[in-house]
């Protein structure tokens, strides 16, 4: 019996001594299944990456080969794709002139969007309807999927390819700046003069001037020698696809007729405000939006001034901004500042038209940033500009821009200065503006400019 019991328990130890390089074994296969794992997966990823960068040497090859074919057609084809209906005045005239042009076709197509804080791609109907609105003939994509979207723009067969902003992100992969290269890409810039120093970004240092889309443009057309000299420093080409013809947008500012949304029965208010809001309510980019500070305070004023229009213009951006997670401010906050500012009869919102009448209406204008630091300027009225501490710096033309302004920290200095200019008081910048828009746009309208430019450099290509 004890030799039983002895034996019993040699055999359990050898039964664990079993288990244990059992489990060794199982330990052992596991961490070779996970260096086998872990080198497909290597591999993989290195035989994509490989795969992706021959796709690429392809396409470059292809679209380098499409792109410096020689022009063959009587007229050559220019398509705009068009994302930004609130920005089309810094297109709109040059298109018109183009299609008066015997030598040139034009297409302009209406294309999705996304701006931040929208959760897909969308819109269309938007930019669809205000081109309309505009008596714009357009075709309308609307396809899904950008294989198809892209398919689209190639079977239209353009040579030059006009898009309103350098930012990818804000469009279909279809129309990103790889995929468009066939064609000589182009931009007149939605904004008339950048102002300020851009956020950087990988690989690029100014965004204004040298993203990926500026480096693959064939023109990039701006508005005075200041804009072509940050390019010239900043722009990994040296500027050399900048071209100064001055802007459409300008032009359009100087000539618009005014026209003003509110309309009171036998009486003109004692004045007009415009007060504009940038997109810019996080902490994230240039920072210039001051719309969550301020948005009672601008709707207390307006309730306590019924002999005082307001007009509220907000960046198209911003909606979509206010459902981003971050934003200062919720959805539902702003839709109960929006129902009261719409319940007030001295009060309007304009937003996706022509704003340039209203701007020509007004006497003054409220505002954060950016655009309409510069925009407002040529109407020659009070700018007052609510500054956010810690936005981006202004850059050198920004400087200039800003002696134009007056400069408060919020919505009570500003109304105290505003009283000043509605009881009669001259505005002491108002020189300084006229000075301001002639040296950074010039006198000479833009559009002639442009086409002949188009046509020049067209010229020299045939004759290379």
């Amino acid at each position: 019996m004890r030799s039983f019991i002895r034996r019993f328990g040699e055999l359990e130890r050898e039964v664990a001594a079993v288990r244990g390089s059992v489990g060794d074994l199982h330990h052992a296969v596991s961490e070779v299944r996970g260096s086998v794992e872990g080198l497909i997966q290597q591999h993989s990823a290195a035989l994509e990456a490989r795969l992706d960068a021959g796709i690429r040497r392809v396409n470059d090859s292809a679209n380098y080969a499409a792109r410096r074919a020689p022009l063959t057609r009587r007229r050559i084809r220019v398509l705009f794709l068009v994302h930004h209906i609130e920005a089309w005045d810094s297109s709109d005239a040059l298109v018109r002139a183009l299609r008066e042009e015997a030598d040139f076709e034009v297409v302009v197509a209406s294309i999705p969007r996304r701006f931040r804080g929208m959760a897909e791609l969308g819109q269309e109907e938007a930019v669809h309807a205000g081109l309309e609105e505009r008596g714009v003939a357009h075709i309308r994509i609307t396809l899904a999927d950008d294989r198809d979207r892209l398919s689209l723009v190639r079977a239209v067969d353009p040579d030059i390819i006009f898009r309103q902003s350098q930012w990818d992100a804000d469009v279909p992969e279809a129309f990103s700046t790889e995929n468009l290269r066939f064609a000589r890409l182009c931009l007149v810039p939605y904004e008339t003069i950048n102002i300020v120093q851009n956020m950087p970004m990988d690989g690029v240092t100014n965004s204004a001037v040298d993203t990926e889309f500026h480096r693959a443009a064939w023109m990039v057309f701006c508005a005075s020698e200041l804009n072509r000299q940050v390019a010239e420093r900043d722009g990994m080409r040296g500027g050399a696809q900048f071209v100064v013809t001055g802007h459409p947008k300008a032009d359009h500012l100087r000539s618009v007729e005014p026209r003003w949304p509110i309309v009171h029965e036998g009486r003109r208010p004692r004045a007009r405000v415009v007060w504009s809001a940038h997109h810019t309510i996080l902490d994230d980019w240039t920072n210039f939006g001051v719309f969550h500070l301020v948005a009672d305070d601008m709707l207390e004023w307006a309730r306590s001034a019924p002999d005082v229009d307001f007009v509220f213009m907000q960046h198209p951006a911003l909606p979509p901004v206010l459902n981003d997670p971050a934003s200062p401010l919720t959805p539902d906050q702003a839709a109960e500042f929006r129902a009261a500012w719409d319940a007030l009869p001295n009060t309007a919102v304009l937003a996706g038209g022509d704003y340039g009448p209203v701007l020509a209406a007004s006497d003054l204008m409220i505002v954060d940033g950016l655009s309409m630091l510069v925009e407002y300027q040529f109407m020659g009225k009070p700018l007052i500009h609510i500054e956010r501490p810690g936005h981006r710096p202004f850059n050198e033309i920004g400087e200039i821009v800003m002696r134009g302004a007056h400069t408060v920290p919020g919505v009570a200095s500003a109304r105290r200065l505003a009283e000043d200019f509605f009881d009669g008081a001259p505005d002491p910048l108002e020189q300084v503006q006229r000075e301001t828009i002639t040296r950074l746009f010039g006198d000479e309208p833009s559009v002639s400019r442009i086409v002949a430019a188009l046509r020049d450099a067209l010229v020299s290509e045939l004759a290379r």
